[in-house]
Formats: structure tokens, sequence, C-alpha cells
């Protein structure tokens, strides 16, 4: 989720949903500081992560980011972009560096590489023909994959903090909706609209392996994190999340489907694991939040979140909070521990 984000014909429930949203920024290579911002209600959150540190969660918004504080909800920062809609995030290993990815539907998309200090633009990664949907940083900081609703997905090498030409995961029939990298970096693995997950040799982008398992559209996909240090090995696991109202958990490497996952009523838009791979938060259309055993189908815990789609989660780095997006523009902070908001705005 890498992560999960919509297509663009889920988005054509209503016309122009960004269209209550006032942004006074100061524009620099694509992205900017914002110098003022007043947000109507409305505008779908697509994507959210939190910083590397705890301290902050940040927002996808209207042509802009907004981060805020963890602990009390202030707004720190806005950061604004010249595209409209912001699909995904995603924080480098150590904090420094923030991926934007998004873009206009239909016409085109673009990732945008910020100093997370700062805020400045650092590189960008353009040349797609529709909204880029997806972005994820290798764990050795040496790469840079991005999805796209135009069928494509690349993957960029990230030097310094430049973007140098990488190489094409090419096949996909379809929107490529998610990207994740396995935790040893060996492996990429994409879902697409076309109800596939693709396997690739995340060293040069090699098809290993196609999962034709799913019944529609796939969302989303990441992978489980590594067992803490002391811990038996795990393998590598990673789930993916459909419009078939379900979740999968694979083993890409051997190419099998560990588990399918139910309980959602409706697509599942997103998915996110605890830190310590010991949970499986799931949310979609239903607008519920469902928390499963990271080894079984077990369900742990769920709570309705929103009287609306949800499509992004994210999980704090201590695992006792987690945020949620939805499509009426709410974010949502809760304690996992009671499945109560502490927070929303």
């Amino acid at each position: 989720m890498r992560g999960s984000r919509p297509d663009g014909a889920r988005f054509q429930r209503v016309a122009n949903p960004f269209g209550a949203r006032f942004i006074t920024t100061i524009l620099l290579l694509g992205c900017a500081i914002t110098s003022q911002s007043f947000a109507a209600p409305g505008t779908p959150v697509t994507a959210l992560a939190f910083s590397p540190d705890g301290e902050s969660v940040v927002a996808s918004a209207h042509k802009s980011i907004v981060v805020r504080a963890v602990k009390d909800g202030k707004v720190h920062r806005s950061i604004g972009c010249e595209f409209p809609r912001v699909s995904s995030l995603a924080f480098d290993r150590d904090g420094s560096l923030l991926a934007v990815a998004g873009g206009t539907p239909g016409e085109r998309g673009s990732m945008t590489l910020l100093d997370w200090k700062s805020s400045k633009v650092l590189a960008r990664l353009d040349g797609f023909d529709d909204l880029v949907t997806s972005v994820a940083f290798s764990p050795d900081n040496a790469r840079v994959a991005v999805a796209s609703a135009d069928h494509s997905a690349k993957v960029a090498r990230l030097e310094g903090r430049s973007l140098k030409a990488g190489f094409a995961l090419a096949g996909h029939s379809g929107p490529v909706l998610g990207v994740a990298f396995s935790t040893d970096g060996t492996m990429i693995v994409t879902a697409s609209g076309d109800r596939t997950v693709r396997v690739w040799d995340g060293r040069d982008g090699k098809l290993l392996r196609t999962f034709s398992h799913h019944t529609a559209t796939v969302h989303a996909v990441a992978f489980r994190p590594p067992a803490p240090a002391g811990a038996a090995g795990v393998a590598a696991f990673c789930a993916t999340a459909s419009d078939d109202k379900t979740v999968r958990v694979w083993q890409p490497d051997i190419g099998r489907m560990v588990r399918i996952i139910r309980g959602h009523e409706g697509p599942v838009h997103s998915l996110a694991w605890s830190p310590d791979g010991a949970r499986l938060f799931t949310a979609g259309s239903d607008g519920m939040v469902r928390a499963f055993d990271g080894g079984s189908d077990q369900r742990l815990q769920e709570w309705r979140a929103s009287d609306d789609w949800i499509y992004s989660v994210a999980v704090h780095a201590k695992a006792d909070t987690m945020a949620t997006g939805d499509w009426s523009g709410s974010v949502r902070l809760w304690s996992i521990l009671e499945g109560a908001a502490k927070r929303v705005w």
C-alpha cells in the first residue's frame, strides 16, 4: 500500500468531489509550503501516514497534504501540490524523505520526493498518463516503486536525494493500484484492477509469478513486517485487499495463497499491519475497521469507524494508535486497545 487507493471509476460516484477546497500556496517546482489553507469538508482522504518518529500524522487533501500532531491534532503545516488528488504517501526508512503520489485522473500522474524537515522538493517522477496511485520505498532506501492507473508501474533508483532511471514493471492490463517491497527488498508485489496480484524481482523487474485468485479489483498490498529481534523467523507474507470483499494472504516467494480472510460486507480498500506483524487491520466501503490475527484468519476486533467508505488506514509505530480516512473527508485517530476514537477532524 501499498498504503490503499480507489481507481478512477470508483470516484465517478460524484461529480468533482474536490470542488469545495481553497488553498493559498507558494508554488515551488510543483509542491509548496501552504501559507494558508481553508478546507471545506467533503474531500476524500485517500492517503495517510504516520511519521517514523511517531509525532505526526500526514493526511491527503485537495492539492495538498496536511501534517498534524498526533498528541493534540494541531496542524503543524500544510504542503501544497499542483495536482488535485493525492493518492499515496510513504516515508523512507529514516524518516527524512516523504514521497507524495497523485495526479489528475485520466490525464497525468506524478510522484514528488520531499525533504520531510523543510518540505523542499528534491525530485519528481513524471511521465504517467493517469493518476499515480501508490508509492513505496525499498527497505535499503535504494529504490522507489510507483504504480499508476495508466496500467504501468516503475522503479526508480534513489541516489542520495536524486531519482535516476530504473526499470518498468510491465504486464498489467488494468490500473495498478498498489505496490510494495518485500522486507528484504528482493521482491516487489503489485495489485491491479485487472484482478491480479503480480510478483516481480525487486532487482531487475522480471515477472516471477501472477496470482489470479481475486475475483474483482485489487486495491492494496502490504508486506507483513519482519519478526522482532530475537524472535523466530517468519516467511515473507503479504496481504491484498479487494472489491471481492476479501483480504488474501500470500507467500509470494513460493507462489502460495496462505489464507482468505472474510468478514467485510463490501469492497476492502485499505489494509495495514501492526509494526510487529501481530495484527492485520482492514477497512473498506462498509465503514468497519477489522483487526485479524497476523498468523491466522481469527478476527480479534472490529468497530464502526465511519458511516461512509474508508479509503485509507495507517498504524502508529507504537501499535497503540491507528488512523482512518474516509470519503467524507474525515480523519480519525483511534485507540486500538479500546476501539474508540481519540480525535476527529
